[in-house]
């Protein structure tokens, strides 16, 4: 087992920076999930620690040990690609045992290792198959036992899961996350889908044009985005912004101005008064949640101050909730509530913010305010 350091680490593809000054600490057996766009540096990061890009600058340690300079097989990692990159003339034994054959492991160890990692993953009657005898799900499984075989420090995996349907990918993101559990093996995983970040990782990274924009906890995370881009980015629909508020200050009591609201800050948020001054009678963007806009007409408690009036554009039933896709003066956002919603198409519905969740962001810099 072992910790991971980046430092100052950064990637050069001729004039483009793929990965700029990178600092990050991967804590023994955590599980780290990078997340971000395409092109973001996420992959060319995962790729640098595995040995496989050279870096432009900065170190890389692994367990204490710079291995910068190293190659791949020096470093004692094992990687999960996307497209599995399994030997299509190998049967699932010998693809499962080829890294340990290689390293001139004893054969009866090569053998123990194969088998109890494969009763581990539920693969023991495939161990005769060739690849384009499998299924993707099954495919996964062969390219993560070849992995895990090889008992590494430090388990690297890029977008393992993009290539299955989407009730697998479900199934196998629990498989993944119980996997770790049971191993205890520092794993750092790429992927572009927030779903999988928010629901495997211990801490996430969140990427974007080559720059690290915020490392937390999932929920951390969710709950105080840094910057626009970060609370945008996590969260499935997307958060609403607004941009054209205008915060002031009425008897004591702070307000944002829209051309389609009026809302006052409860005092839990007014509370970083010396925060809130320095931009009053200043445009600033105002984020809310999709789960933070809701239906008056089912929750009547809701503050008269957090209320206004929209137009229903779209019913999009999910099931267990419905999103509403909403308009006022041009403006448009989607608020997720309840199933029982009675809201159709063309109405004009009331809603109020939940101002407790809201979050305020500088129009400039996209720096999280409050």
């Amino acid at each position: 087992m072992a910790n991971v350091v980046l430092e100052d680490v950064t990637k050069k593809f001729g004039g483009i920076i793929a990965v700029n000054e990178a600092n990050l600490e991967i804590q023994d057996k955590e599980f780290v999930v990078f997340v971000g766009p395409s092109g973001c540096g996420k992959s060319t990061t995962l790729r640098m620690i595995a040995g496989l890009e050279e870096v432009t600058s900065g170190n890389i340690i692994i367990d204490d040990r710079d291995v910068t300079d190293l190659p791949p097989k020096d470093r004692d990692i094992a990687m999960v690609f996307q497209n599995y990159a399994l030997y299509p003339h190998m049967n699932v034994y010998n693809n499962m045992a080829f890294g340990l054959k290689l390293r001139k492991f004893p054969k009866e160890d090569i053998d123990k290792r194969v088998k109890q990692t494969a009763f581990m993953l539920d693969i023991e009657q495939l161990l005769d198959r060739k690849p384009k005898q499998l299924s993707g799900g099954q495919r996964q499984r062969v390219a993560l036992g070849r992995a895990i075989v090889r008992e590494p420090k430090v388990f690297l995996m890029d977008e393992p899961l993009s290539n299955l349907d989407a009730k697998l990918r479900v199934q196998m993101r629990s498989e993944l996350g119980k996997l770790h559990v049971r191993m205890q093996t520092t794993t750092i995983y790429v992927t572009h889908d927030q779903t999988e970040a928010m629901t495997m990782g211990d801490r996430i990274v969140v990427m974007r044009d080559g720059l690290i924009q915020q490392v937390g906890k999932p929920l951390d995370i969710y709950d105080n985005p840094n910057n626009v881009f970060v609370a945008g980015f996590i969260g499935s629909p997307a958060m609403n912004f607004y941009d054209d508020c205008v915060l002031t200050k009425e008897n004591g009591e702070y307000w944002l101005t829209s051309e389609i609201f009026k809302v006052r800050l409860p005092k839990e948020k007014a509370a970083k008064i010396e925060v809130l001054d320095q931009y009053l009678d200043r445009e600033v963007i105002l984020g809310v949640r999709p789960e933070d806009i809701k239906d008056v007409a089912i929750s009547p408690n809701m503050p008269e101050d957090s209320r206004f009036m929209a137009e229903v554009e779209v019913v999009e039933p999910m099931g267990s909730e419905v999103h509403l896709y909403l308009a006022k003066e041009d403006k448009l956002f989607v608020a997720r509530v309840d199933a029982y919603t009675e809201a159709l198409e063309g109405d004009e519905i009331e809603v109020a913010f939940d101002m407790r969740k809201i979050h305020l962001f500088d129009r400039e810099s996209e720096e999280r305010l409050v």
